[in-house]
C-alpha cells in the first residue's frame, strides 16, 4: 500500500470513528443528547438492511459523491485528497503542500431551518484536524473553508481545505 494510501486510511478513519461527529451527521433533532445512542453501535450502521444501505456509507464518502442526496434528507461528509504542489520554501524535490479536501452537506429543511448543523460539523472536523498531527502527515499549514455555490437541490455546502506537508 502506498503511502498516501495509507494516510488517507487514517484521515478516513479518523473522521468515521469520531462519535460526535457521526451524532451531528445522522440525528435530526438533538445530536449530542444522551438520550441517542452512539451511532457507531446502531445495528445498521456497518450493515445494510433490506430497506436502507448501512449509515456509515450513506453519510461518509471517499469522493465527491452528491447524486443521491435527492432520494432523502441527510448531512453527508466527503473526503479526499485535492491538489498536490510541490513546497515553494524547499530545496527537495520530494516535498508537498497536499491539499485535503472534505465537503459536508446538509439538507437545509431537515438540519439547518432550527440549527447552524453545517457549522457544527465544520467545528467539529476542525478540531479533529485543524493543527494538529494527524495520520503521521504533519500539522497543517492552512486551512480554508469555502462554500460550495452549486450544491444539490435543498442542500447547504461547504468545502474544507488543509494543506498539510506530505512526500512525493
Amino acid at each position: 500500500m502506498s503511502m498516501t494510501v495509507e494516510q488517507m486510511t487514517k484521515v478516513f478513519r479518523l473522521v468515521m470513528d469520531d462519535v460526535e461527529l457521526n451524532r451531528l451527521l445522522y440525528y435530526k433533532t438533538d445530536p449530542l443528547s444522551p438520550s441517542h445512542p452512539d451511532v457507531q453501535s446502531l445495528e445498521n450502521y456497518y450493515d445494510s438492511t433490506n430497506d436502507s444501505p448501512a449509515i456509515i456509507n450513506t453519510i461518509f464518502k471517499r469522493a465527491p459523491k452528491t447524486d443521491d442526496l435527492s432520494d432523502s434528507p441527510l448531512c453527508r461528509i466527503c473526503v479526499y485528497l485535492g491538489n498536490a504542489l510541490p513546497k515553494p520554501s524547499s530545496q527537495s524535490v520530494m516535498l508537498l503542500d497536499q491539499d485535503l479536501m472534505i465537503d459536508v452537506f446538509t439538507h437545509i429543511n431537515t438540519f439547518e431551518e432550527t440549527e447552524f448543523r453545517n457549522l457544527k460539523i465544520n467545528d467539529r472536523i476542525n478540531k479533529l484536524l485543524f493543527n494538529q498531527n494527524f495520520a503521521g502527515i504533519g500539522k497543517t499549514s492552512s486551512y480554508k473553508r469555502l462554500l460550495i455555490t452549486n450544491p444539490p437541490d435543498g442542500y447547504l455546502g461547504y468545502k474544507l481545505i488543509y494543506t498539510f506537508g506530505a512526500m512525493k
